[in-house]
Protein backbone atom coordinates (compact mmCIF):
# COMPACT_ATOMS: atom_id res chain seq x y z
CA UNK A 1 0.00 0.00 0.00
CA UNK A 2 2.85 2.34 0.83
CA UNK A 3 4.18 1.90 -2.69
CA UNK A 4 0.94 3.15 -4.24
CA UNK A 5 0.99 6.26 -2.06
CA UNK A 6 4.50 7.07 -3.27
CA UNK A 7 3.52 6.44 -6.90
CA UNK A 8 0.39 8.60 -6.60
CA UNK A 9 2.38 11.40 -4.96
CA UNK A 10 4.93 11.35 -7.77
CA UNK A 11 2.11 11.38 -10.34
CA UNK A 12 0.54 14.44 -8.70
CA UNK A 13 3.97 16.10 -8.65
CA UNK A 14 4.41 15.36 -12.37
CA UNK A 15 1.00 16.80 -13.26
CA UNK A 16 1.66 19.90 -11.13
CA UNK A 17 4.98 20.42 -12.91
CA UNK A 18 3.31 20.09 -16.32
CA UNK A 19 0.64 22.62 -15.35
CA UNK A 20 3.28 25.03 -14.05
CA UNK A 21 5.22 24.72 -17.32
CA UNK A 22 8.14 22.68 -16.01
CA UNK A 23 7.93 19.91 -18.57
CA UNK A 24 11.48 18.63 -17.93
CA UNK A 25 10.87 18.05 -14.22
CA UNK A 26 7.40 16.71 -15.00
CA UNK A 27 8.87 14.18 -17.42
CA UNK A 28 11.46 13.10 -14.85
CA UNK A 29 8.78 12.67 -12.16
CA UNK A 30 6.62 10.67 -14.57
CA UNK A 31 9.54 8.36 -15.43
CA UNK A 32 10.41 7.83 -11.75
CA UNK A 33 6.76 7.04 -10.95
CA UNK A 34 6.56 4.60 -13.86
CA UNK A 35 9.72 2.93 -12.60
CA UNK A 36 8.25 2.48 -9.12
CA UNK A 37 5.04 1.06 -10.57
CA UNK A 38 6.93 -1.35 -12.83
CA UNK A 39 9.08 -2.51 -9.91
CA UNK A 40 5.92 -3.13 -7.85
CA UNK A 41 4.29 -5.25 -10.57
CA UNK A 42 7.45 -7.25 -11.21
CA UNK A 43 7.75 -8.05 -7.49
CA UNK A 44 4.06 -8.98 -7.37
CA UNK A 45 4.09 -11.24 -10.43
CA UNK A 46 7.45 -12.96 -9.90
CA UNK A 47 7.20 -14.98 -6.74
CA UNK A 48 10.37 -16.36 -5.23
CA UNK A 49 10.34 -19.70 -3.43
CA UNK A 50 10.35 -19.43 0.35
CA UNK A 51 13.39 -20.67 2.25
Amino acid sequence: MKHHIITATILVLAVACYLAGYSGIGNAAFIVGAGFETWFWIRLLIKRPSA
